[in-house]
């Protein structure tokens, strides 16, 4: 973390704690939520302290919407988790019909659906809270 003011920059803290391979990590709150190689973390923003880790969908990326995070590992496991500092809260998971090479994007929520790309095929869910 760089605080930048009066034209210079000055380190904050430097941590090797999340260390993001083809995703970037969500702020949410004043927390950080991303994948550091294949762990899920949580650490707190101001500080680089981790909160907690966990597998969950192994290695991928996420994006945080409707009060939640949606994960997407690149081998095709979707995961629906709590963006909370208190620990890990998976509330629900499925997999895609995934093709031989790893999935690298990102998941999308727009317009109440969830869209997920493998290679050359989308996938859209109705995600729409009822």
């Amino acid at each position: 973390m760089v605080e930048i003011k009066d034209g210079g920059a000055q380190e904050i803290y430097f941590t090797k704690d999340m260390r993001n391979h083809h995703s970037s990590s969500v702020l949410v709150g004043d927390h950080l939520y991303g994948f550091s190689s294949s762990i899920l973390t949580a650490m707190k923003f101001d500080t680089g302290e981790v909160a907690w880790r966990d597998r969950s969908v192994g290695k991928g990326s996420l994006v945080f919407a409707d009060g939640r995070l949606y994960l997407f590992s690149e081998k095709g496991v979707v995961g629906l988790a709590e963006a909370t500092p208190t620990g890990y809260v998976e509330r629900g998971r499925f997999s895609i019909q995934a093709g031989n090479l790893e999935t690298w994007t990102h998941p999308v929520v727009a317009g109440g659906r969830l869209y997920l790309r493998d290679q050359d095929t989308i996938y859209a869910y109705d995600v729409r809270q009822k």
